[in-house]
């Protein structure tokens, strides 16, 4: 009995060892992966490119200490400001992979918002974590970046909730942009979640899904007093759904285990900032969301002043592509276009990637014409 006991113990240590080599290993490489240093941009041949910039830089915005991460091949290229989605999540560690080549093109000025990723701080003061001031911070890093590098205007480019913070910016400071680019539009959240929630279920019968199905029959819609734990509590559970039937993030993307370690393997960031990556999008989806949920944006916007132009992804169930498509109908803008992506869910700019960026950058070059002209 005793050698039985001994050989037991035996065997639970060498586990205990086992696991605490594994984390050690996985602690020790994720610290490398961590330097918090922006990386040059390269050639082919790993030399850096001359006149290249890459910089990992901490601004004031609206008296709050915010951080941007800024990439380009060539420093003199039109700068184009990119807001992210969540509200709350940081979207440079997905960009970076996927769709470097924004940076051949343009100055990308990755910002990492208040109160999220490299920005977030437990003393920020929530009552700061307004639309009105988030609009605010934007214009006022836009007025900035036109400053630093020379240029008049600026491009807007906002994905999900970075749409709905462009639009608005670009609507209430025209002045202050050539164009804006708006992913995966937020318009009228609630009718786009009631779309979404309506398709989930059609899939989980088309697929004869009866488990999820079922699970999906015992939810009920938030009303529009529902509170924010109410909706974060749908959209956490719901949005399971979403990616599993291919209209989430990206079509392909169905779990949580490629993003983390997209964010854990970012050299910008250091071990704290991936840290607290997931504590800073839920802070900030928690008092941005409300009005996200509470805005119809063809109730606000009518007009634009700058050219607008929106790319959807046909699978997109977060920012459904019908809502998206009925807001840009009754649009009134200077030039407006309408770009349907036929293979993408939530992020053409991750999914299609050539096509996107052959768009954006068309209208880049037809606004430099037009300013050409114009001059």
């Amino acid at each position: 009995m005793k050698n039985t006991l001994k050989k037991i113990g035996k065997i639970i240590l060498w586990i205990i060892a086992v696991i605490v080599i594994l984390l050690l290993l996985v602690t020790g490489y994720i610290w490398i992966k961590s330097p918090g240093k922006a990386q040059p941009i390269t050639d082919a041949q790993g030399q850096v490119i001359p006149g290249s910039i890459s910089t990992i830089e901490k601004v004031m915005l609206g008296g709050v200490e915010q951080y941007l991460i800024i990439r380009g091949a060539d420093s003199t290229k039109p700068v184009m400001l990119f807001l992210h989605g969540g509200p709350g999540s940081p979207e440079y560690p997905f960009i970076r992979t996927t769709n470097p080549d924004l940076e051949k093109d343009f100055v990308m000025v990755y910002w990492e918002q208040r109160g999220a990723g490299k920005s977030y701080s437990k003393d920020l003061d929530v009552k700061s974590m307004t639309l009105a001031q988030m609009i605010s911070d934007t214009r006022e890093l836009s007025q900035m970046l036109s400053a630093r590098f020379g240029q008049e205007k600026i491009y807007l480019m906002g994905h999900s909730w970075g749409s709905f913070l462009g639009i608005l910016t670009s609507y209430q400071h025209p002045e202050l942009f050539h164009a804006y680019f708006g992913i995966g539009q937020v318009c009228d959240q609630y009718r786009g979640e009631m779309v979404s929630f309506e398709w989930v279920k059609e899939q989980a019968k088309a697929n004869n899904d009866e488990k999820s199905l079922k699970k999906l029959s015992a939810m009920t819609f938030p009303d529009t007093l529902a509170s924010i734990d109410t909706w974060i509590n749908h959209l956490m559970y719901e949005r399971l759904y979403v990616s599993k039937f291919g209209g989430g993030v990206t079509r392909e993307v169905t779990g949580m285990w490629p993003v983390v370690k997209l964010i854990f393997t970012t050299k910008e960031y250091t071990l704290g900032d991936k840290i607290k990556y997931m504590k800073g999008s839920m802070f900030s989806l928690r008092y941005l969301m409300p009005d996200v949920l509470n805005t119809n944006l063809s109730e606000k916007i009518d007009s634009m002043q700058v050219p607008v132009y929106i790319f959807q992804g046909k699978y997109d169930y977060q920012t459904p592509y019908i809502v998206a498509k009925d807001f840009f109908e009754q649009l009134k803008a200077p030039v407006k276009e309408f770009y349907t992506f036929e293979n993408s869910a939530h992020s053409p700019v991750m999914e299609e990637i050539e096509k996107f960026n052959s768009l954006v950058l068309e209208k880049v070059q037809s606004d430099s014409l037009l300013q050409l002209v114009e001059h």
